[in-house]
Protein backbone atom coordinates (compact mmCIF):
# COMPACT_ATOMS: atom_id res chain seq x y z
CA UNK A 1 0.00 0.00 0.00
CA UNK A 2 1.49 3.31 -1.09
CA UNK A 3 0.78 6.38 1.00
CA UNK A 4 1.24 8.46 -2.15
CA UNK A 5 -2.24 7.19 -3.12
CA UNK A 6 -3.62 9.65 -0.56
CA UNK A 7 -2.32 12.74 -2.39
CA UNK A 8 -5.13 14.49 -4.24
CA UNK A 9 -7.86 12.61 -2.39
CA UNK A 10 -10.77 14.53 -0.96
CA UNK A 11 -11.43 14.10 2.76
CA UNK A 12 -13.97 15.45 5.17
CA UNK A 13 -12.92 16.52 8.63
CA UNK A 14 -15.39 16.10 11.45
CA UNK A 15 -14.18 18.24 14.36
CA UNK A 16 -16.35 20.14 16.82
CA UNK A 17 -13.63 22.77 17.30
CA UNK A 18 -13.98 23.81 13.65
CA UNK A 19 -17.43 25.38 13.84
CA UNK A 20 -19.07 22.02 14.58
CA UNK A 21 -19.64 21.18 10.93
CA UNK A 22 -17.91 18.82 8.55
CA UNK A 23 -15.14 20.62 6.65
CA UNK A 24 -13.98 19.51 3.19
CA UNK A 25 -10.29 19.32 2.33
CA UNK A 26 -7.88 17.84 -0.19
CA UNK A 27 -4.73 15.97 0.83
CA UNK A 28 -1.89 17.89 -0.82
CA UNK A 29 1.14 16.04 0.59
CA UNK A 30 2.15 13.12 2.82
CA UNK A 31 5.17 13.00 5.14
CA UNK A 32 5.72 9.35 6.08
CA UNK A 33 8.61 10.31 8.39
CA UNK A 34 6.31 12.24 10.73
CA UNK A 35 3.08 10.43 9.79
CA UNK A 36 1.60 13.75 8.71
CA UNK A 37 -0.85 14.89 6.05
CA UNK A 38 -0.97 18.37 4.56
CA UNK A 39 -4.61 19.32 4.06
CA UNK A 40 -5.92 22.21 2.01
CA UNK A 41 -9.39 23.25 3.13
CA UNK A 42 -11.93 23.84 0.36
CA UNK A 43 -13.08 26.53 1.09
CA UNK A 44 -10.67 27.76 3.80
CA UNK A 45 -11.78 26.91 7.34
CA UNK A 46 -12.88 29.58 9.80
CA UNK A 47 -12.18 29.42 13.52
CA UNK A 48 -13.32 32.55 15.25
CA UNK A 49 -11.92 35.51 13.34
CA UNK A 50 -9.07 33.52 11.77
CA UNK A 51 -9.05 31.94 8.32
CA UNK A 52 -7.05 28.76 7.75
CA UNK A 53 -6.36 27.54 4.21
CA UNK A 54 -4.19 24.61 5.40
CA UNK A 55 -3.83 22.12 8.22
CA UNK A 56 -1.45 19.40 9.32
CA UNK A 57 -3.14 16.19 10.46
CA UNK A 58 -1.46 13.35 12.36
CA UNK A 59 -2.95 10.08 13.61
CA UNK A 60 -4.22 10.52 17.14
CA UNK A 61 -3.76 6.99 18.42
CA UNK A 62 -0.40 5.22 18.54
CA UNK A 63 -1.91 2.08 17.00
CA UNK A 64 -2.97 3.99 13.87
CA UNK A 65 -0.83 5.06 10.96
CA UNK A 66 -1.64 6.90 7.77
CA UNK A 67 -2.34 3.55 6.12
CA UNK A 68 -5.41 3.27 8.37
CA UNK A 69 -7.04 5.97 6.27
CA UNK A 70 -6.48 3.92 3.13
CA UNK A 71 -7.58 0.67 4.79
CA UNK A 72 -10.71 1.79 6.61
CA UNK A 73 -11.50 5.18 5.08
CA UNK A 74 -11.48 6.90 8.49
CA UNK A 75 -8.66 8.12 10.72
CA UNK A 76 -8.80 9.82 14.11
CA UNK A 77 -6.41 12.77 14.02
CA UNK A 78 -4.96 15.69 15.84
CA UNK A 79 -5.14 18.70 13.53
CA UNK A 80 -3.23 21.97 13.61
CA UNK A 81 -4.71 24.63 11.34
CA UNK A 82 -2.17 26.72 9.45
CA UNK A 83 -2.97 30.34 8.60
CA UNK A 84 -1.79 31.66 5.24
CA UNK A 85 0.89 33.86 6.80
CA UNK A 86 2.47 30.81 8.50
CA UNK A 87 2.37 28.44 5.54
CA UNK A 88 5.77 27.86 3.93
CA UNK A 89 5.53 25.83 0.69
CA UNK A 90 9.23 24.96 1.02
CA UNK A 91 8.54 23.42 4.46
CA UNK A 92 4.82 22.56 4.45
CA UNK A 93 4.99 20.29 7.52
CA UNK A 94 6.88 22.75 9.74
CA UNK A 95 4.91 23.57 12.88
CA UNK A 96 7.84 25.08 14.79
CA UNK A 97 5.94 28.38 14.94
CA UNK A 98 2.84 26.87 16.59
CA UNK A 99 2.25 27.76 20.23
CA UNK A 100 -1.45 27.01 20.56
CA UNK A 101 -4.81 27.86 19.05
CA UNK A 102 -6.29 26.65 15.78
CA UNK A 103 -6.10 23.02 16.85
CA UNK A 104 -8.72 20.30 16.81
CA UNK A 105 -9.24 16.60 17.34
CA UNK A 106 -11.45 14.89 14.84
CA UNK A 107 -11.94 12.22 12.23
CA UNK A 108 -10.74 12.37 8.64
CA UNK A 109 -13.06 10.51 6.30
CA UNK A 110 -12.19 9.81 2.67
CA UNK A 111 -14.54 11.84 0.48
CA UNK A 112 -15.96 8.89 -1.41
CA UNK A 113 -17.06 7.29 1.88
CA UNK A 114 -19.05 10.28 3.17
CA UNK A 115 -22.80 9.91 2.80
Amino acid sequence: MELSQLVGRQVHLRAAELSGVTVAAVIRAVDPETSSLLLEFVPPAQNGSRTYPFAIARPRLERDGLGTLLDSGTLGCGIVCVPEDRYDPARPFDLGWWRGGGAAIGDLVLGDLVS
